[in-house]
């Protein structure tokens, strides 16, 4: 949490250590928000995942985790819906995946981020049999979620989205919540819910847009929920949503797990209904064709994907950060935000985030509030406040 300004990091290159893998580009529902159907190339490619592409998928897996003796690889199943791919697709490619792992020793964890609407009993049979992680896109309370997150025909979704929350939790799955924040609503609404629900891990996510838009402001918000989780978690672990620890950890020094929060390389790779390899889908916001690669897995291994100049030139950016980021205390903390919310028009990924002064005023919060609770405890047993042991002072 030093003041100072921060010196430059060397990235060390790696392999490929995360799959998002795209099995269907078409939802069943109509987000407003949503940035997946920002580009319109996502309706050139097919509307679900082949058993082709979904071999060569398996083959080139096989490939990549034993040339680099990968010790894990986790998978993310995303969409469109996902769970438009069927059941049958989502057992195969667990027991698949289960197969490499038996051959190769490589642990191959399988999540989904899912809008809930198709789970039913064989859904829940499925994520508990193979132990597959679900993430589901729910906007805490219906007043709040159906605002954004409704049917085509114009109805809201959050009964049915409830619904399969709590059907969730009543199973032997590991389940969180995807939330995108509404700063027009107190952050108590979303926390109230997720607890009714028995939902402790959850995601309120900062909402996209670029730096040519006008976001509303996010800091009072983020700072309330920050209040939040900090009382729940006074005595014990209780709670953990998502954007707060990923803050604190950052703030505290430590790598964040996730490309939102921290100076990190985003490095992620994205292999879509056809075979193609992209970059991180969410770069797609910046407009039509702009995550498009010529790459696909009949023709080059996973990791070719990192000579890619559209790949490399998101990755280089995420590390590249602004002038004004540069200079900031909080660099290493906030690593200059989001990349996809850093676009703009004229200079590219070349700006600080649209929510910089935002960021900036969430991390002094924090900052300042975990200065007045946490100490440093000496060999001998002396406690010493984190302000003074940053400081030098005794």
């Amino acid at each position: 949490m030093s003041a100072d300004a921060p010196e430059a990091v060397d990235f060390v290159s790696q392999p490929i250590a995360q799959l998002l893998v795209k099995v269907a580009t078409r939802c069943n529902i109509d987000c407003s928000y949503c940035y997946w159907f920002r580009d319109a190339a996502v309706y050139d490619k097919p509307k679900l995942m082949s058993a082709e592409v979904l071999h060569q998928l398996l083959s080139r897996i096989e490939e990549h985790v034993s040339d680099y003796r990968l010790p894990d690889l986790p998978i993310v199943l995303h969409g469109g819906e996902p769970l438009l791919w069927g059941v049958d697709n989502f057992n195969h490619f667990a027991e698949a995946c289960a197969a490499i792992t038996a051959r190769t020793g490589c642990i191959i964890p399988i999540a989904v981020t899912t809008n809930g609407v198709l789970i039913d009993d064989r859904w829940l049979d499925c994520f508990e049999a193979h132990r597959i992680s679900v993430a589901i896109s729910l906007d805490g309370p219906a007043h709040i979620h159906d605002l954004h997150r409704k049917t085509f025909q114009g109805g809201g979704t959050h009964e049915a989205v409830a619904r399969a929350a709590r059907l969730l939790v009543s199973r032997d799955v590991h389940v969180s919540a995807l939330a995108v924040c509404n700063p027009a609503y107190p952050p108590r609404d979303y926390v109230d819910f997720f607890a009714d629900c028995g939902i402790t891990h959850y995601d309120i996510m900062i909402p996209d847009a670029t730096v040519d838009e006008k976001p509303p402001a996010i800091a009072s918000f983020y700072n309330g929920l920050f209040d939040l989780w900090f009382e729940a978690n006074r005595s014990r672990p209780a709670v953990n949503i998502r954007i707060i620890t990923d803050m604190v950890t950052a703030l505290l020094g430590n790598n964040s797990p996730t490309e939102g929060v921290g100076y990190n390389p985003i490095e992620l790779c994205t292999v879509m209904t056809d075979g193609s390899v992209e970059a991180h889908d969410v770069l797609r916001i910046a407009g039509d064709g702009f995550t498009r690669t010529t790459f696909n897995i009949f023709d080059h291994s996973l990791d070719e994907v990192r000579s890619e100049p559209r790949w490399k030139a998101a990755r280089d950016a995420s590390i590249n950060l602004a002038a004004k980021c540069q200079r900031c205390k909080f660099m290493n903390t906030c690593g200059g935000g989001y990349l996809p919310h850093r676009f703009s028009k004229t200079n590219g990924y070349d700006n600080p985030s649209v929510y910089c002064d935002d960021l900036y005023a969430i991390f002094e919060n924090m900052r300042n509030v975990l200065e007045q609770h946490l100490y440093v405890k000496k060999p001998g047993g002396e406690r010493v406040a984190i302000r003074d042991a940053l400081t030098g002072a005794e």
